[in-house]
C-alpha cells in the first residue's frame, strides 16, 4: 500500500512538472533576512567550562566571585544574491552574508581567608563571511497564477577571523602579578547547503520569496599570530612573547580541583605533554584542533527583483 501511495505521490509531481512549462527565467537579484543562528560549538563550551571553573575555584577557598565571560550569540542576517539562468529552469546561483559577535566579560574573585585577589577580563569575537555557490530548479504552479516552487543545492565557504583579548591580574600582599594576551586567528570552511522554497510575483519584475535552508559546515585549522606579556613581581621579571600558533580544543585537568576542563587556546606546537604547562596542570585529554560549528537551520523571507 505504501508503495502504491509513493508511486501516485511521484507520478502527480511529474505530471505537474510536464503540464507546467517552466517560465522563462530573468537574471534577478534578492535581498532576504535570514533566521540562522550558529551553534553552541568549542568557543561557547568553553567560556561555559571557564566560567565553571572560577565557580568551583570559590567554592574551594570561600570568598567573593562577581562576574562572569558571556557566551557568544550569533543572530539574523542580512543575504544577497544572484541568480542566472542556465537551461531548462535550471540556473546559477551566487550569494553572500556576513555575521558577526563580540562579547566580553570580567570576574573579579576575592580569596576569603588570604590578602589575595584575582581580576580576569576576557574578550571574544568571531567574524565570518558566508559564500555561497549552487544550482536551483525554478518551476511554476499550473493550479496557482504567479506562484513557483524553487530548490537548490551547492557548496558554502565560510572566511572566518576569532580574536581574543585576556587581562589578568593576580595581587597578593600587595604584590601584582599580570598577564597580558592578543590573539587572532584565521580559517575557512567548506560546507554544502540545501534549500527549498517558494515564490510570489507581487508585480512585474518583482517578487517576494520564503525559503528554508539547511547548512552543513565546520571550520577547524585554525592558525594566526600571537602577543603575550606577563609582569612577575616576586622577581621583577617582565617577559614578552610573539609569534604563530594553531587553535586547540582539550580538557585539562587542574591540581587543586581535581577536575578537568575544557580549553581553548592557542600553541606554538601541539600541546601533548602536561610538563609545558605551569604546575597547576596535571593532565590533557581529548586533545584536538579548536573547531567552530556553523551548521544551521534556518528560514529566510526575502524580496527578487528580475530584470
Amino acid at each position: 500500500m505504501r508503495k502504491k501511495r509513493n508511486i501516485c505521490i511521484l507520478s502527480l509531481v511529474f505530471l505537474l512538472m510536464a503540464t507546467s512549462p517552466v517560465t522563462a527565467e530573468k537574471i534577478s537579484f534578492k535581498i532576504s533576512y535570514n533566521t540562522a543562528s550558529i551553534g553552541k560549538g568549542d568557543l561557547n563550551t568553553w567560556i561555559e567550562s571557564y566560567n565553571q571553573q572560577w565557580n568551583d575555584w570559590r567554592s574551594k577557598w570561600g570568598g567573593q566571585l562577581d562576574g562572569q565571560l558571556n557566551s557568544l550569540k550569533y543572530g539574523p542576517k542580512y543575504e544577497v544574491e544572484i541568480r542566472i539562468p542556465i537551461i531548462f529552469g535550471v540556473s546559477l546561483n551566487l550569494s553572500g552574508s556576513h555575521f558577526s559577535s563580540s562579547e566580553e566579560g570580567t570576574i573579579a574573585f576575592e580569596h576569603g581567608t588570604l590578602d589575595q585577589t584575582e581580576t580576569d577580563f576576557v574578550r571574544n569575537e568571531v567574524k565570518g563571511y558566508p559564500i555561497k555557490v549552487g544550482f536551483s530548479y525554478f518551476h511554476s504552479l499550473p493550479f496557482l497564477e504567479n506562484l513557483y516552487i524553487s530548490g537548490g543545492i551547492g557548496r558554502q565557504i565560510t572566511f572566518i577571523t576569532y580574536t581574543f583579548h585576556q587581562d589578568y591580574e593576580f595581587t597578593i600582599s600587595s604584590l601584582t602579578y599580570t598577564l597580558n594576551k592578543d590573539y587572532t586567528y584565521n580559517s575557512e570552511a567548506l560546507g554544502i547547503y540545501a534549500t527549498l522554497g517558494v515564490e510570489y510575483d507581487l508585480i512585474e519584475h518583482i517578487a517576494i520569496v520564503a525559503e528554508a535552508e539547511k547548512v552543513w559546515s565546520k571550520a577547524d585549522g585554525f592558525k594566526g599570530s600571537f602577543d603575550e606579556e606577563l609582569y612577575d613581581p616576586f622577581t621583577e621579571e617582565s617577559k614578552k612573547d610573539s609569534g604563530k600558533a594553531s587553535l586547540y580544543f582539550y580538557e585539562s585537568k587542574l591540581l587543586l580541583l581535581d577536575k578537568y576542563y575544557s580549553t581553548f587556546t592557542g600553541h606554538k606546537t601541539k600541546p601533548e605533554d602536561p610538563e609545558d604547562y605551569p604546575s597547576r596542570i596535571e593532565d590533557i585529554r581529548n586533545l584536538r584542533q579548536g573547531e567552530l560549528d556553523l551548521s544551521t537551520f534556518s528560514f529566510k523571507i526575502g524580496i527578487r527583483f528580475k530584470f
